[in-house]
């Protein structure tokens, strides 16, 4: 059976899911590279190439960890996940984040999906981890049992005009994650919000030094690279396990390995050149 035939054998919810991450929110990731020439790097070749081969190793030692060891793998990228979705979705990004809040956001998504739909979804982290996923349940119950703590005190602390759209957002994300499918929560939110979030913030930040064309080249030319490898990981890994598991592996890890090195990228270096002197 060739690879596309076996596609179409897959549950439509979840392909449609899983794709959508592929081609929609993967590629916010790929600014990284229009980000490392908005840093001035790409003009230097040594910082060019210190660049290109940290991203790369990062996202190697990411995939050797969860292969050699997935729980801790998968732990780590839930940990890490946590904390980039809970910053990236706080606005205004002008003030000073709070580390309430971003638990709080990052540990609706996290927590929500999971705790919401507990048989489906530890269906998909036994494909990641393997059979034993105790150690994944307790780690989201704690997080769980701190976001339904921190919801009212991070809505009670917002701006008289903050509190209704962060009041709305919030239920409207519980809604979601409740009612839609896992894979297809996850990938309304990834695509539709996360991603967004990030392709308006990092535009309007980029804007001021590198032409729309080039962002959108460098963006394009990466995702184009990211989807090469994935598919043929892909095409080798359905051979043994499947092609729905070898997704759900190919996209999850792939998706760990890449948001390491662009969470220190985002999160760190990007703060860190943004904040006063």
């Amino acid at each position: 059976m060739s690879l596309l035939a076996e596609l179409m054998s897959v549950d439509l919810l979840n392909l449609i899911a899983l794709l959508a991450v592929v081609f929609i929110g993967l590629p916010h990731g790929a600014m990284d590279g229009a980000l490392a020439i908005h840093l001035g790097w790409m003009n230097q070749p040594l910082k060019a190439a210190m660049f290109l081969l940290g991203y790369v190793g990062l996202a190697a030692v990411v995939v050797g960890l969860w292969v050699f060891a997935p729980a801790i793998g998968f732990l780590t990228f839930l940990a890490i996940s946590l904390f980039h979705f809970g910053r990236g979705d706080i606005v205004p990004r002008s003030k000073e984040h709070q580390t309430a809040e971003v638990v709080m956001r990052g540990g609706l998504v996290l927590a929500g999906i999971s705790l919401f739909h507990r048989s489906e979804v530890d269906g998909i982290f036994e494909i990641l981890v393997g059979s034993n996923t105790s150690l994944v349940w307790a780690f989201l119950q704690v997080i769980g049992a701190f976001t339904i703590l921190l919801i009212p005190v991070v809505i009670v602390s917002k701006p008289s005009d903050e509190q209704g759209s962060t009041m709305l957002e919030v239920t409207g994300l519980i809604v979601l994650f409740a009612l839609a499918p896992p894979l297809l929560g996850f990938a309304i939110y990834f695509c539709c919000i996360h991603s967004v979030r990030h392709f308006t913030h990092m535009g309007t930040m980029l804007k001021s030094t590198i032409h729309q064309f080039q962002i959108t080249r460098t963006t394009v030319l990466f995702s184009l690279m990211t989807w090469a490898v994935g598919l043929l990981i892909l095409a080798y890994q359905s051979t043994s396990v499947g092609i729905e598991p070898a997704l759900i592996q190919v996209i999850f890890i792939g998706l760990a390995a890449l948001t390491v090195p662009h969470m220190i990228l985002v999160d760190g270096i990007v703060k860190h050149e943004q904040s006063p002197q």
